[in-house]
């Protein structure tokens, strides 16, 4: 027999954006109210650039998804279902 675990989180429970650069590995916390796109074009430690890159449009892309998850969360309390999203296990979950 094999079991399997998955893991939910609800729409609600995605509160902010969190980066991490892939440099000097510093974080930076965004809430999802916040306009996180200028926040986006370098590391505030190092001035790595992150999402602003030659022909890319990552920078709007993670915008217009902090936008849209927090106008699902608003809106889902009002619909006839519970909207969850499943993601990924941890490593140490998976053995």
């Amino acid at each position: 027999m094999t079991a399997q675990i998955k893991h939910y989180i609800e729409v609600s429970d995605i509160l902010a954006i969190r980066c991490e650069c892939n440099r000097c590995h510093a974080v930076l916390t965004l809430p999802l109210a916040k306009d996180v796109g200028a926040s986006l074009l370098a590391c505030p430690r190092c001035g790595e650039g992150w999402a602003r890159q030659k022909n890319s449009t990552s920078e709007l892309l993670i915008s217009e998804f902090a936008q849209k998850a927090e106008q699902l969360a608003t809106a889902v309390p009002y619909m006839g279902l519970t909207l969850m999203l499943e993601i990924k296990p941890s490593d140490s979950d998976e053995d």
